[in-house]
Parts: C-alpha cells; sequence; structure tokens
C-alpha cells in the first residue's frame, strides 16, 4: 500500500470512532460537521461512500423528509407564570416584503442554498443556518422571518423574550435554555425577536454577570446550530449587541427605510385590486412624498384609505390625501401638500382643475402650490 493511500485509510480509521462516539452520545452538530469533513477529504478516494454520506444529510438535516417526521409537541412554559415561552406561527398566508433589490438578492441566495444544499452537502459544505436581520421598526424584518420559513416549508417558532426574560436573572437563563432546545430539536425556522435584549454587550457595565453567561450561552448556540433548523434574529437597536455576535451569523441583512420604487409596490399591495380605481401615476406621487414612512406605515396608510373607500363609498384618491394630511403635524401639512401637487402635477400628469378635485382645495391654491419652491414651503 502506498504511503498517501495508507494515509487517507488511516484518516478514515480515525474518522469512524469519533463518528459512532457522537452518535452514541447523540450529538447530531459533532456528527454533521465530522460527515461533512469526511465528505470533504475523502470524496476523491471513496465517491460511493460521500454520496451515501451526503445523501443522509440531505435527507435528515435539510430537506422535507425531516418534516414529515415532525409531531407538533407543546412548547416549554415558564414554570412560574406557566405561560407558553415559544409561539407556533402558521405561515401559509404570509405574504413577502417589499425589499431592495439588494437585500432582495442576498435573502434569495440564502434560500437558494438552503433548498439546494444537497449540491453543497455533495462537497462535504453545509447550507446557511442563521441570519441577523438589522433595522428600524417597520422595516419588515418579523415578516421576511415569516417569509422565508413559509419558503422553506418549516413551522416558524417564536421566542416570546417577554415572557422568557424574567427578574429572576437565573430563570431567564434557564427559559432561553429550554427554548432553544425545543427549537432544535425539530426542523423549524426560530425566530428570536428583540435580539438586543439577551444579547447585549458584555462590556456594558450596567448588565450584571447572568446577562453576560446568557451571551456567552448564544454564542455557543450560535456556532452549534443544527443544519435542520434556521435561526433568524432581529433587532432595531444593532449598536447594542455584543460585537462576537455578528461573526456567529452566515448572512447578516440590513434593512433600511424603503426607498421610491419599494414604497410604491408597498402602497399597491396595501391597496390589493382596489389600486385600479386610482389615477395613473397617483401612487408615484405619493410614494414621492412619503420619504420618511416606513413599510409598516404605509401598509397602516394604505388600508385605513381602502376600509374608508369600502365603507364610505368615496373616491379612493382623495381620502389618501385626507388620511396623509391627517398624519402630519400641522407644521408639515402645507410642505406636504406643496410636494403633492407637485408631485401629482409631474408624475401623473395631472392638470390644476383635476389635482384641485383629487386634493380637495382651490385651483387657485393648488397653482399656489405649484410655482412655489420648495424652500418657501418650510
Amino acid at each position: 500500500m502506498d504511503k498517501s493511500r495508507k494515509n487517507r485509510t488511516d484518516g478514515i480509521s480515525q474518522l469512524i470512532p469519533k463518528l459512532v462516539q457522537a452518535g452514541l452520545a447523540g450529538n447530531r452538530q459533532q456528527l454533521e460537521l465530522l460527515s461533512l469533513t469526511a465528505i470533504r477529504a475523502h470524496k476523491s478516494e471513496f465517491p460511493e461512500m460521500a454520496a451515501q454520506l451526503s445523501e443522509l444529510l440531505a435527507k435528515f438535516a435539510v430537506t422535507g423528509a425531516a418534516i414529515r417526521h415532525y409531531k407538533a409537541e407543546p412548547p416549554p412554559a415558564d414554570a412560574d407564570a406557566g405561560l407558553a415561552l415559544l409561539r407556533i406561527q402558521p405561515t401559509e398566508d404570509a405574504l413577502d416584503p417589499i425589499l431592495h433589490h439588494d437585500i432582495k438578492k442576498t435573502i434569495e441566495r440564502f434560500l437558494r442554498e438552503r433548498t439546494q444544499s444537497d449540491c453543497l452537502l455533495r462537497e462535504g459544505f453545509g447550507p446557511p443556518r442563521s441570519l441577523l436581520l438589522k433595522g428600524a421598526p417597520g422595516t419588515g424584518k418579523t415578516m421576511l422571518a415569516f417569509s422565508v420559513a413559509r419558503k422553506l416549508g418549516l413551522p416558524l417558532v417564536v421566542l416570546d423574550l417577554a415572557t422568557s426574560i424574567s427578574s429572576y436573572l437565573g430563570k431567564t437563563g434557564s427559559n432561553l435554555r429550554r427554548s432553544l432546545d425545543y427549537a432544535r430539536a425539530k426542523p423549524c425556522v426560530l425566530l428570536l425577536d428583540e435580539f438586543d435584549a439577551i444579547a447585549k454587550r458584555r462590556d456594558d457595565s450596567t448588565e450584571v454577570g447572568e446577562l453576560k453567561r446568557i451571551v456567552n450561552v448564544l454564542l455557543k448556540e450560535l456556532e452549534e446550530w443544527p443544519m435542520h433548523s434556521v435561526l433568524v434574529a432581529a433587532t432595531n437597536h444593532p449598536e447594542l449587541l455584543d460585537p462576537a455576535i455578528n461573526r456567529r451569523f452566515d448572512v447578516v441583512v440590513v434593512l433600511s427605510l424603503p426607498g421610491e420604487p419599494e414604497r410604491e409596490a408597498i402602497l399597491e399591495m396595501g391597496c390589493g385590486h382596489f389600486v385600479e380605481t386610482l389615477p395613473k401615476g397617483f401612487l408615484t406621487a405619493i410614494a414621492k412624498i412619503t420619504t420618511d414612512r416606513n413599510g409598516s406605515e404605509l401598509i397602516s396608510l394604505a388600508s385605513a384609505v381602502v376600509r374608508r373607500h369600502i365603507v364610505e363609498k368615496t373616491s379612493l384618491a382623495p381620502l389618501f390625501v385626507e388620511e396623509i394630511e391627517q398624519r402630519c403635524s400641522p407644521t408639515l401639512q402645507k410642505r406636504e401638500m406643496g410636494a403633492l401637487t407637485k408631485a401629482l402635477h409631474n408624475a401623473a400628469g395631472l392638470s390644476v382643475r383635476e389635482i384641485a378635485a383629487l386634493v380637495g382645495k382651490s385651483s387657485s391654491t393648488v397653482q399656489y402650490h405649484l410655482t412655489k419652491r420648495e424652500d418657501q414651503h418650510a
């Protein structure tokens, strides 16, 4: 036997006992890592073995075969309050958030690497297992988690941090451990919302030792999270996170306020089929003046307008104008109206008379807004 072949055989002989040990100990993460190592190291010399290992990983780790064995079990509850620590949420009707093009591509790549994980496993690489979502409130983090779970065909399990974080810090650690153990036992998407509440910087002098130990638990969990599940964390305050947290996530996405094309698409989604009753270019004009609104606010605006349209039997466009005025502070109303009239004139191509009818103002008022510069509206 030549030396190189002997080295490869010795390598397998060392791996097999480790694989058996991990299996007998129930250490799934170690079993997966050792299997991936065996595929990468010995695929060329033992292709049949590598193929069998990759098929087993695909079957029991990240594909639908594992889901068929999923049996709903009651989630763990807080020992004292008796409240469930986790919620299993339905995702069948989850909508896809309207995302910036670059972010959409990142999420699509994440999903593709999950759904086509067999390609990665054949080469000894695992799919991404964790996703960190950063962004201001209302930018679509929770909505995105629901969408990811639906597209992967996995149950969405949400950790209720308000219940888990106890005034008795020792119990907080216990609640977190039980929740994580439940989520990692079966294929699912685990959403840790308000992640900064339990993943704060360990150098924060205001935090006590127990919370710092909880961060250490989280770091270890992120490193050892099983391939069959996805851990999604969302935070409104990324500056509060421990620096080591970012490095433990496979994919980090920053969700910002929607741009003009995204705002228009969100408004269209919020209007549903009623969008067909609006003048051409109207929502383009609305999108131009809602620069500081997040996706949640835009959906709320469109939904309120549609409800009034249905109940009051009033045209949609004037209701949009009324709602925008009502949601603005008095100091902004004049500026918003000026911006809206210009947007309706330029984007929708409406005449002064048509704009006046839509916004409920006189033609002279509309003409005034059209001829004034932006700084004169301030």
